[in-house]
This record gives structure tokens, C-alpha cells and sequence, in this order.
């Protein structure tokens, strides 16, 4: 489709009232249709035409020639109405949507190229539930990303460094563990949560232990081969459990490129901070001052060399650039990491790397429950500790026990389930701005109705019902889209013809809010025209049919590219 607005202003622009940029950015779409489509106000011509904006709006709405696919335009109270013929809208949407299926929307490549770290949870742990929104919301935005023309480079930066590993270390030993390479192959991520367990309860008796650890961590980076044969074991074991978990969620990286892959990295970035005279001692710390961007010292190493967060994504950061030459580089991190990220970034700028202006943090909230009537940051109660397989196995039980009240011969129930199940959980978690706290009920996330993750899956199933019934497609040839022209399909197609102008809003503000937004306009917009103009059986039923397998390719490309599963039945 055209764009309708470029064409307005473009056709304000020949009456000489307006420049087309400047009109172009006055025009907004009114909340209440019988508005118009488009509207434009008048207002900041009053001064120089020396009229007030109604007369002037009256005058332009008699002189405007209206571009093709706009069927009037009228002035009121100082404001230019547009309004699309509704025709024209119905067969240039629905015509490029026969022709470009599940791409329709998608923009052609751009030759930008993004890099995505996300999910990033620490080895040696199994994923908690608060994982869940980094991990989808950078999923989300991967997805969308390429849907608008960039070649997409998705980051797992795991957090597979650090002292952590040594309070693994020192307990794995001191519980004279076996350290054969068949035990450590059959290690699991459940034991290694039972070590760093013991080793925090144990702390609690012995101080000293903490020194051990930090002591165990520089052994293992001054590169002691029993200690990093015992490292890469953690590491094997998390994998393993982390690669069932994502491909059970529908998620995949390019790239698994953890803080230990940048180890050899560091000795360049340390050499030139220092030949810069970027970092200095401070209380026997090497650090890199921000005092003129009125942020508190970077933090690079340690008293005794260990390196720290802010060394290992410098290093990240100069890599990404030489490897990828991004365009953009996305950290989607939560909110609690902001003075980290602007330590980095500006550091980054102190080294002369004018790129800085390409990375950004993109911050979220945390995840809320209900604890005697307030919403506390706190552990999500699945009757089990919060850990993500727990909790997506909650899901599905919820999800199975209403499958087997409704239709308890569905083929793939418990597969079904668990999507629907997983599908319930992110869509509660994009549904809103990205940086609100989510609060999580399991009433409300499961829920049918309302403003969830089943209810527009079950809009898609609908769509998905009404064609398995009709047993047939419909060619363009045979639509008639006089009969699209009612109100009912005319929402319904004027939601489906801005899918483009909401991937490329939801890259804008970096924010899959945007399309989860519009997955539940498009679904009520369905469940609407199913109910008012009935399909199957009736005259218009080709043209009818036309319209809801257009708007169920629309809907199964949006609910992907949120990272939800379009199921066809449940």
C-alpha cells in the first residue's frame, strides 16, 4: 500500500499552504474513526495566514486534491478530516497479503546489521523465572528486527566468568567430589545448584570462604588446567539444560559467546586505557574516571587482577564492532543495570570509539506476585521454587486441565498445552511497556478472555476452525469487495493494512509492546466481524472467506514474531 499520509501531505503541500515535511508531521490517525482516518489541525497556520484555523481548514478542504484511495475530506472546527475509501482499502491490503503471505509487512533488507544480547543467564544455574523477560523480549525483538529489513545477530552473552566459579570450585573439591571425566561428563545443573547452595550456607560459618573462592577464580584465569577442565564441566552441564529449555520456548542464538570467550581480548583493552591514561589506581583498584558525565568510576580490575563485568563487555563491545560492524548493538538487560551500561558506554566514548552512539540499553521491570493483597517483587508460588522449567510445567498443567474439560480428544494436547502454556506466560510479559513491572497472577495470565496470551490464540484458532470447515481458499479473482464494506470488515481491514507502520514502531521505540498491542486490536477485530457477518453459508461467503484467511496470515505472522506459538487448534 501507499502510504496514505506521505500522499496527504504531499497534496497539502501543491495548495502552497504547507511544506510537505512540516504537514507530514502535523497528521496523526484520531482515536474515533468517524473522524477520519487522518487528521491534520490547522492551527499553526493562523498566524501567517492571518485566518482563524476553521476558515483556514475550510478553505484547503475545497482546494486539496485528493490522492488516490481517499474518498473525502472534511474541515471541522479547525481540523482536516481524511477518510479512506473503503474499497480501495480492501483490495490493496487484501491483495498484498494474497501476495506476500506471512512476509506481508516486512520491510526488504536495509544492510543494516543488529546485534542482540539477551537471555545472558549465568552457567552453573538453572534458568529462574525472572529469565523469562530478557529472554523473550530480546526473542521478540530479534524476530522484529528482521521483519524490518536487518540481518539480525543474536547474543547469548552468558556469564560463564567470575568468581562465581570459584565458590563451585572450592565446594566441588571440598565435598571430594570424583573429578574423573566420566563423573564430570554426567554432571547436572540440579547438583551444581546444590553446591553453590552449600557453599552460601557454609559461608555463613566460615567467612574465610569467600577469600577462597576469589582465590579459586584467579587460579582458574591465570589458566590452571584441573580448574578449567572442572570449569568447562559446569559449563557442558548448563548448556545442555539451557539448549532444551530455549528450544522448548521456541528461542535461538547465533551465537553463544560468553564472558570467558573474551579473556584473550582483554590484555589490548587494559594496554590502551593505560598508553591513553584512561585508568588510574584508586584505593588499589584500577579504574577509569566519569566524574565529567557525572557517573561514579568505572570499575576495571581488581586488587588482585581479577577482571570484573565492565572489562569483559569492553572487550564485547570492540569484538561485536570488528565481527559485525553493527549498526546497532542492543543490551536487553533490566533496569538495575543502567549505571552499568552508562559506565560502559562512556568509557567507550573516553577510547575515541564514536560507535558508543550505536549501543543501547534496553531496561525492563521486574516481575511482581500478589503477597497479602500487594504486589511484591518476590518468587513466582508454583508450589516448587521459581525456576522456569517449574513454572512453564505449571502452565501446561493449568492449560491440559482445560483442554480436558473442553476437548479432551485433541491431537498433541500436551504439546498443545505447553505452547499455550509458554505462549500465556510471554504475552503477559510484552502485553505492556517493557520497563513496567509485570504483575503475574495465574488466574489472569491463563485466562480465555481479556487482555492475554490464549485469547488471541484462540482468535487464530477461530480463523484457523472457519477455513478447516470451508475446506477451500479463496482466489483474488473471486472476492467482491463491495461486500468488505460494512463496518465490521472495514476495522478488521484497516488493522490488517497497518502491520507494516506497527513492526516498524515497535523497532522505533524498541518495544514488542507495540505489536502485542496490536495482536489483541486484530483479535477482538476478528472475533467482531466472525460474529456480525456471518461467513460460511452465506452470500458473501467467498468474499467473507477471503478476508479471514488474510487476517489469519496476519494474525499467525504477528503472534510469531512476539515469539508466541500460533496454534491452529486447541
Amino acid at each position: 500500500m501507499n502510504s496514505f499520509e506521505q500522499e496527504i501531505a504531499n497534496a497539502l503541500a501543491a495548495t502552497g499552504a504547507f511544506e510537505a515535511d512540516a504537514a507530514l508531521k502535523l497528521i496523526s490517525v484520531p482515536p474515533d474513526t468517524t473522524h477520519g482516518n487522518f487528521t491534520l489541525p490547522c492551527f499553526s497556520l493562523a498566524k501567517t495566514m492571518r485566518k482563524a484555523p476553521k476558515i483556514i481548514a475550510e478553505e484547503l478542504a475545497g482546494q486539496v486534491k485528493l490522492p488516490a484511495g481517499l474518498s473525502k475530506v472534511e474541515s471541522v472546527n479547525g481540523y482536516l478530516n481524511f477518510f479512506i475509501d473503503r474499497n480501495f482499502l480492501a483490495k490493496s491490503t487484501l491483495e498484498a497479503i494474497a501476495e506476500k503471505g506471512l512476509a506481508y509487512g516486512h520491510q526488504e533488507s536495509n544492510g543494516k546489521v543488529v546485534c542482540i544480547d539477551f537471555s545472558s543467564p549465568n552457567i552453573g544455574k538453572e534458568l529462574a523465572f525472572h529469565h523469562l523477560r530478557s529472554t523473550m523480549i530480546g526473542n521478540s525483538l530479534s524476530r522484529i528486527y528482521k521483519a524490518a529489513g536487518y540481518k539480525v545477530e543474536r547474543i547469548n552473552h552468558l556469564g560463564d566468568w567470575g568468581t562465581a566459579f570459584g565458590k563451585l570450585i572450592v565446594m566441588y573439591l571440598r565435598e571430594n567430589r570424583p573429578t574423573d571425566q566420566a563423573t564430570l561428563d554426567s554432571l547436572t545443573v540440579k547438583e551444581l545448584n546444590i553446591l553453590y547452595a552449600a557453599f552460601s550456607k557454609a559461608c555463613k560459618e566460615e567467612p574465610g570462604l569467600e577469600d577462597e573462592a576469589r582465590a579459586a577464580f584467579t587460579k582458574l584465569e591465570q589458566g590452571d588446567e584441573f580448574y578449567r577442565t572442572l570449569w568447562s564441566a559446569f559449563k557442558a552441564a548448563t548448556l545442555k539444560e539451557l539448549m532444551r529449555i530455549y528450544d522448548m520456548m521456541g528461542v535461538g542464538f547465533d551465537h553463544y559467546t560468553g564472558e570467558s570467550f573474551f579473556e584473550d581480548k582483554i590484555p589490548a583493552i587494559l594496554d590502551e586505557l593505560r598508553e591513553k591514561n584512561l585508568m588510574i589506581k584508586s584505593q588499589d583498584l584500577d579504574v577509569v574516571m566519569l566524574d565529567e558525565f557525572d557517573l561514579n568510576p568505572c570499575l576495571i580490575r581488581k586488587s588482585d587482577g581479577s577482571t570484573l563485568y565492565a572489562t569483559r563487555d569492553l572487550a564485547a563491545a570492540d569484538y561485536r564492532m570488528k565481527e559485525y560492524n553493527f549498526d546497532k548493538c542492543l543490551y536487553v538487560v533490566d533496569l538495575g543495570q543502567a549505571l552499568h551500561f552508562k559506565q560502559v558506554f562512556h568509557v567507550l566514548k573516553k577510547m575515541g570509539r564514536e560507535w558508543y552512539t550505536n549501543m543501547y540499553h534496553i531496561p525492563f521491570g521486574v516481575i511482581l506476585q500478589l503477597v497479602d493483597g500487594k504486589w511484591e517483587k518476590g518468587k513466582t508460588r508454583t508450589g516448587t521454587a521459581s525456576l522456569l522449567r517449574d513454572v512453564i510445567e505449571a502452565a501446561q498443567k493449568k492449560i491440559l486441565e482445560f483442554i480436558d474439560a473442553k476437548n479432551p480428544e485433541l491431537e498433541n494436547k500436551e504439546l498443545i498445552a505447553r505452547q499455550i502454556g509458554i505462549s500465556a506466560l510471554t504475552f503477559n510479559d510484552l502485553k505492556n511497556s517493557r520497563v513496567k513491572d509485570v504483575r503475574f497472577d495465574w488466574d489472569a495470565v491463563m485466562s480465555f478472555e481479556g487482555d492475554t496470551g490464549p485469547y488471541v490464540q484462540n482468535a487464530h484458532v477461530r480463523l484457523c476452525s472457519i477455513m478447516r470447515k470451508a475446506g477451500y481458499t479463496v482466489p483474488v479473482s473471486d472476492v467482491n469487495y463491495d461486500q468488505l464494506a460494512d463496518d465490521a470488515a472495514y476495522s478488521l481491514i484497516n488493522l490488517l493494512s497497518k502491520k507494516a507502520d506497527k513492526i516498524l514502531g515497535a523497532v522505533a521505540a524498541d518495544e514488542p509492546s507495540v505489536l502485542a498491542q496490536y495482536a489483541l486490536e486484530i483479535a477482538e477485530a476478528a472475533h467482531k466481524f466472525i460474529h456480525e457477518d456471518r461467513v460460511l453459508g452465506s452470500a458473501e461467503e467467498k468474499s467473507r472467506l477471503f478476508l479471514v484467511q488474510s487476517t489469519q496470515i496476519v494474525l499467525e505472522n504477528v503472534l510469531d514474531l512476539l515469539g508466541l506459538f500460533p496454534i491452529r487448534s486447541m
